[in-house]
């Protein structure tokens, strides 16, 4: 434990013994046993914590979700809600005599649309019902218990004021910074108020909309919210600010400014407020700051932790705990109001999301280098995390590759890490296995220790895994992930390709059997490294931004291609070339290498026609290129049985070209 005085390099190496020989080989189909865990909610007391169990059906072709009460002192699960559809956010009433809940509302005949639809509900511990307390037509989005537990504060979207002449085809919209898949202008999300037993809600907000969480003021008289600024547009990241309410007149008082992007603010028990806010030097980069309990006197407390913030909690005392990516690892720390920074001890574990009781007893899910996410604990004055949860416990039949870290120098002297996985029971002696690239999105993620079903499902036939963690990658703090700016494609493609040399000089790789692959950033890591080099045997490309200009233009996330490259590729000859000179597509006559691509037919984040041009363009060349189209929105399938497709192609490929 003790602070961080800078970017931390470690390398794990894991002791397994050799697996028995009865023990199994895992199989892509092997991955539909996974069971997911999220959302750990501890009680007030301790005692129990409650969390969202997910299992996919591929019969149906959905997932199922059940709450779930675990007993921290007897393990004991018990099934609050089964099956329940559209199960999201979870929170307890202050004195943990309730639970409320967001999920599918029960139908009203008198609105055939009203079981499509989110709605928040509020479950009794003492054995009673769950009462659905709101009927919004569009559905609700978050919610917060005000301090004195009599009633709730929730945001949902209001209707189109225009339904009548929608209803009539008078549909035709204006498009502003409109991503190039929506079909209708934005409506704003609105605060509203309503008892924890139910009845009519209030209004709080005025002419604004909110984009993002909000918390009661320590009074309950007043809603600290997160507001957005730019033309209530949803899809302008960086303009956001938080906002003070008063939940009698709805007056709005916009709290002092950090950053140009302040969100998701969260009270303290002492009834100070800690925010997120983008880091003014690197927007990329997510930090946190403590205020007053009027929101007044910001100042930030995580310069010295100098990492991407992810889920923030209050300890008893006023520390924050944080999760954050950090080297090869996902982990807790503790951070005081002076910034001080200590690391909570959790062995091999990656953490994922926390969450802390009045005593100090942390609850989390983590993921094992050699197991899927299950539910943990920390008990106060003791150092090592107890499990709770057994539910991927069949994972132990399996023989798995052994993941170790990885670190080089970049080209311009900065240290990389990355991670680089086996194939189980190592390579026989005098041979050597194919390797295969899987490159991360982001680029603000990072490739840990953490198990992950698919790079083993590749290892087990055979191939080493390598996960490369490059520039802009957030766990090796800000100034790593801000030197690929303005280069965000070249010098990350030179960073994975310095990664490989140090990867082919320590381990018994075969050179002529290398496959390169990802989705959305690791889908264009994929193409830029198939347009620079023909060392690939095969590729993988999924989501992919080929093409700068035309994302820029077309994508829902406007912020993103500013904050990483710079100005429009039209404000000026510079700009339109750099942006130019960092796509993919300008450099599809190139590729040799045989490869896949695949994408969703509408994709908001990453435009689908920037697959299209790479396909056609590599097509020309005479290259082998099969693009694959899945008929749905969003940014990567969210059903099972299509999200299992993507992974079977991306293994069929592979073994096609690189052999089993």
């Amino acid at each position: 434990m003790g602070r961080l005085a800078g970017p931390v390099v470690e390398v794990i190496l894991l002791a397994i013994t050799a697996p028995p020989a009865q023990m199994l080989t895992l199989k892509l189909s092997d991955l539909r046993k996974t069971v997911s865990l999220a959302s750990p909610q501890i009680t007030p007391d301790g005692r129990s914590v409650a969390l969202i169990v997910r299992r996919n059906d591929y019969d149906k072709d959905r997932t199922n979700a059940d709450l779930v009460l675990v007993n921290v002192r007897t393990h004991a699960a018990r099934t609050l809600l089964h099956d329940a559809i559209g199960l999201g956010q979870i929170a307890w009433s202050p004195d943990g005599s309730q639970l409320a809940y967001i999920a599918q509302g029960v139908f009203d005949p008198d609105d055939p649309a009203s079981d499509h639809t989110a709605q928040l509900f509020v479950l009794p511990m003492n054995g009673g019902e769950a009462v659905q307390i709101t009927h919004e037509k569009i559905g609700v989005d978050g919610f917060d218990w005000r301090p004195n537990g009599r009633e709730l504060a929730y945001s949902a979207h209001i209707e189109a004021p225009n339904t009548k002449a929608i209803k009539a085809h008078e549909d035709a919209f204006d498009v502003t910074d409109d991503a190039w898949t929506d079909q209708a202008a934005h409506t704003p999300a609105y605060l509203y108020r309503i008892a924890s037993a139910g009845g009519d809600a209030q209004r709080i907000s005025g002419g604004w909309s909110v984009g993002g969480g909000f918390t009661y003021a320590l009074d309950g008289r007043s809603i600290f919210a997160t507001r957005i600024t730019d033309h209530q547009r949803s899809n302008r990241y960086l303009s956001r600010q938080i906002v003070r309410v008063d939940i009698r007149t709805g007056h709005a008082t916009t709290l002092p400014q950090l950053s140009s992007t302040q969100s998701d603010p969260l009270r303290a028990p002492s009834g100070q407020i800690a925010f997120a806010f983008a880091n003014p030097r690197g927007t990329m980069q997510t930090e946190i700051a403590l205020a007053d309990a009027r929101g007044m006197n910001p100042r930030s407390v995580t310069t010295r932790l100098n990492r991407n913030v992810g889920d923030a909690s209050f300890l008893p005392g006023g520390s924050l705990l944080l999760t954050a990516n950090d080297a090869t690892r996902r982990r807790l720390f503790r951070v005081t109001p002076s910034g001080a920074v200590s690391v909570v001890p959790l062995g091999a574990i990656n953490a994922s999301a926390a969450t802390v009781s009045r005593n100090g007893t942390i609850a989390f899910t983590g993921v094992a280098p050699d197991r899927p996410t299950e539910l943990y604990v920390l008990v106060p004055n003791r150092h090592n995390p107890i499990r709770l949860t057994d539910y991927n416990g069949w994972i132990a039949r399996y023989r798995l590759g052994i993941t170790r870290s990885v670190t080089w120098r970049t080209f311009d002297g900065m240290t990389a890490d990355g991670v680089l996985t086996a194939p189980p029971g190592g390579v026989k002696k005098g041979t050597r296995a194919p390797l295969v690239l899987y490159i991360h999105g982001g680029p603000t993620s990072a490739s840990t220790t953490a198990y992950s079903g698919f790079v083993q499902v590749m290892a087990a036939h055979g191939w080493f895994v390598f996960q490369p963690n490059y520039r802009g990658s957030d766990n090796l703090g800000l100034q790593f992930a801000r030197t690929t700016v303005p280069h965000i494609t070249s010098v990350p493609g030179r960073d994975i390709e310095s990664g490989l040399a140090k990867v082919l000089a320590s381990a018994a790789i075969d050179t002529s059997r290398i496959g390169v692959s990802g989705w959305s950033e690791g889908g264009l890591m994929t193409s830029w490294l198939i347009t620079q080099d023909h060392r690939w045997r095969a590729a993988v490309s999924g989501a992919a931004v080929n093409d700068w200009i035309q994302y820029d233009a077309m994508s829902d996330a406007k912020d993103f291609a500013p904050q990483f490259i710079g100005k429009s590729p039209w404000s000026s000859t510079p700009e339109y070339n750099l942006y130019e000179a960092e796509s993919p597509l300008s450099y599809a006559g190139n590729v040799r290498t045989p490869t896949l691509i695949m994408s969703d037919a509408v994709d908001f984040r990453v435009p689908t026609p920037l697959a299209y041009e790479f396909y056609h363009d590599v097509r020309a060349t005479g290259t082998p290129v099969q693009f694959v189209i899945y008929p749905v929105v969003g940014h990567f399938p969210r059903d099972p049985v299509r999200g299992e497709d993507i992974y079977r192609r991306w293994e069929a490929w592979f073994v096609k070209y690189l052999g089993s």
